[in-house]
């Protein structure tokens, strides 16, 4: 099965397309959420286990992180060329996107004061890309940003989340961390080579956190 992994940004579009053998996950039992996590939000070891097991069962196909504001209007919030751009980009990798059954695509902040709309604008226009070309042939799903940190176990602070700081520095060690248990070195170098290695980890560490929920948690 090939799934792909949406971070929306303007000038950081990372997406990253996965292969896996969905049958596997049967094989792992779940254990009760008290047995999941340590006092500080870290993974215990018996579920630590699992996760490895999510992360062992995937292969990378594609890993992109893409600035979209090539030949746009600087000087505007969001020029045309911008989403024209993306359709651009995603046409490129056609021949593997096709494969895919699933697109995930990060859910855009949009509450109280705090909305970004770009942003908001961006993930529909890539949505409405894969309706446009595939119809109803993929499942598109809108994923919470806090699936990663709370399904794959970041560390809390006095009981406290971590700060975006510290959040993005903790995915990238996360993501460096499953490629390197899968000994995938051209995708090792492909993330170490890239100033901005937090939008290439989230896609990564989004699609682990989709595996679990899915197959083995069986709660989307």
């Amino acid at each position: 099965m090939f799934v792909i992994s949406f971070d929306i940004g303007k000038c950081n579009f990372a997406f990253y397309i996965e292969e896996f053998d969905e049958k596997k996950f049967e094989d792992i039992k779940n254990i009760p959420k008290i047995k999941r996590f340590n006092s500080d939000g870290t993974p215990t070891e018996e579920f630590a286990n699992i996760l490895s097991e999510i992360y062992l069962n995937g292969n990378t196909i594609l890993y992109k992180n893409l600035d979209l504001t090539k030949d746009s209007k600087k000087e505007k919030y969001l020029d045309q060329k911008v989403c024209l751009n993306m359709i651009t980009e995603l046409d490129k990798h056609k021949d593997k996107i096709d494969k895919c059954s699933v697109v995930i695509i990060e859910q855009q902040m949009s509450f109280q004061n705090t909305r970004n709309t770009m942003a908001i604008k961006l993930a529909q226009n890539c949505a409405s890309y894969f309706l446009h070309r595939y119809g109803m042939d993929k499942e598109l799903i809108e994923f919470p940003a806090y699936h990663k940190t709370q399904v794959l176990g970041a560390p809390k602070k006095g009981g406290k989340a971590m700060s975006k700081p510290e959040r993005k520095k903790w995915a990238t060690e996360k993501a460096i961390e499953i490629i390197m248990e899968r000994g995938e070195s051209e995708t090792l170098e492909e993330i170490s080579g890239k100033k901005k290695k937090d939008d290439l980890a989230d896609v990564l560490i989004q699609l682990q956190s989709f595996k679990y929920l899915r197959y083995v948690e069986k709660a989307m």
